[in-house]
Order: C-alpha cells, then structure tokens, then sequence
C-alpha cells in the first residue's frame, strides 16, 4: 500500500516537472521574441523565440496525452532486458552511420541542412530502437 502510495506521488512530481518544463519554455520563448533576442533562421523558425514557444507548446501536448491514454504497464526483469539490449543495438547502429557519413562527406560534400539531418538522425533512431525492441522482444 504504502509502495503504490509513493508511485503515485512520484507520477504526480514528473507530470509537474513535465508542466513546468512546458511553461518555462512558453515563457522563455515569450520573453526571447519580446526582447528581439535570437532573431534570424533558427532550426525552420523564423526566431529562436518561435521555437521555444513551439517546442514548449508540444511537450505539453504530449504530457496531457500521456495522462489521458496513461494505463498500467506491469513491466518484468525481460522487458528491461529487451530494453538495454535494445538501446544497445540503437547506440551501434548511430556509430555505424556515423562512419558512413563520414565516409560519404568525404567522397562528396553532403548539402543538407543541419536540421534536417538532424530530423532524420531523430527519425533513423526512433525505427532503429522499435525494430530492434520488437524483433528482440520476439526472439528472445
């Protein structure tokens, strides 16, 4: 009893933490587009401002999605396995295609920009860890 009593707090402290993380940065970007701070191209923004704003406005999108669709999760010893084996495979696999951008940068200059590769870092990360999850998950 005293155990789900604690869970709960912590939940309740993250989801806080969560809040908070999205408001402060709502009001950074606030407080950068009303002072002019950080003006020009930033990252497809056209203010480092506006991409504070958007990012604080979608981490709290995404917070208030987790506690609407929150459910509980039993997790075991295998699932965190999976897991670490997971993050593993993820890790070597962004140090292999790390080696061929370098291999093919030095072939021939690469021309995209630096956040889209970086969009595509994120995306090839992302497919990279749930393949690796659910195919570990299957076979092991």
């Amino acid at each position: 009893m005293m155990k789900e009593e604690n869970q709960e707090r912590n939940v309740k402290k993250r989801k806080a933490w969560k809040y908070g993380f999205g408001i402060a940065m709502i009001a950074l970007g606030a407080i950068f587009n009303t002072s002019g701070a950080g003006a020009g191209d930033f990252l497809g923004f056209g203010t480092v401002g506006n991409w504070l704003v958007y990012v604080g406005l979608v981490s709290l999108a995404i917070v208030t999605l987790q506690s609407i669709t929150s459910k509980k999760r039993v997790v075991d010893e295998r699932m965190l396995h999976v897991a670490a084996k997971a993050n593993r495979v993820t890790f070597l696999a962004v140090v292999l295609l790390a080696f061929i951008v370098i291999i093919i940068d030095g072939i021939s200059a690469i021309a995209v920009p630096h956040h889209m590769f970086m969009s595509y870092l994120i995306c090839y990360m992302m497919i990279v860890y749930t393949a690796s999850y659910r195919i570990l998950l299957r076979y092991n």
